[in-house]
């Protein structure tokens, strides 16, 4: 005998019975809270007190420090954090800023006094920035190419402080540092001027 089976496809199901939305939303502030309880717990001072003692302590060591003449501890000056400071200028001399050219005076017609041209004294290098790491140094070496100065890596070692990695170019002479720096400052790029020793 043959079975119906289109009966059985059909057969209601039991519907399963969905959480209204407030109560996750009460069960998640309930968490919430039973979490901020304990870390709350958990910062408080270990022996269970508050902070501040009570009134009547407080007034009992004020009294006492009116008996007691306060003697103020001058804190000591900080240690530097850097060393830096005190090395890099033993090792190399700043030069600064140069002052702006002044027009030559007008020349007036007749004979021509040849005077001596004295000649820039020293060499100078260029440094853009010193840098932790090589890629940043790198990137600025780059930067510099496309400005048209050619500049080189250089890494160095300082004493309690690590590795540098410095961005220099030259050795130059005073004329050519002057130009340089100019079409730095137009490119927005900061530059040191360092004077050869020797």
């Amino acid at each position: 005998m043959p079975r119906d089976y289109k009966s059985r496809a059909n057969a209601p199901r039991k519907q399963q019975r969905q959480v209204p939305g407030w109560v996750w939303f009460l069960s998640g502030l309930l968490v919430g809270l039973f979490f901020s309880g304990l870390a709350w717990l958990k910062l408080l001072p270990a022996d269970g007190q508050l902070a501040l003692p009570p009134p009547q302590a407080q007034n009992q060591k004020q009294g006492v420090t009116k008996q007691q003449p306060a003697r103020k501890k001058e804190p000591a000056a900080p240690k530097p954090r850097f060393d830096f400071y005190t090395i890099l200028p033993e090792m190399e001399v700043v030069v600064p800023e140069p002052e702006p050219e002044k027009a030559p005076p007008p020349v007036k017609r007749g004979k021509l006094k040849r005077e001596p041209v004295a000649a820039a004294s020293g060499r100078y290098m260029l440094q853009m920035g010193s840098f932790r790491k090589y890629a940043d140094a790198d990137r600025l070496k780059a930067s510099l190419a496309l400005v048209g100065i050619q500049a080189e890596i250089q890494k160095v070692r300082v004493s309690g402080s690590g590795t540098f990695h410095r961005v220099r170019s030259g050795p130059y002479t005073q004329k050519k540092v002057n130009q340089l720096r100019s079409r730095l400052k137009q490119h927005r790029i900061d530059s040191l001027v360092i004077k050869l020793k020797g």
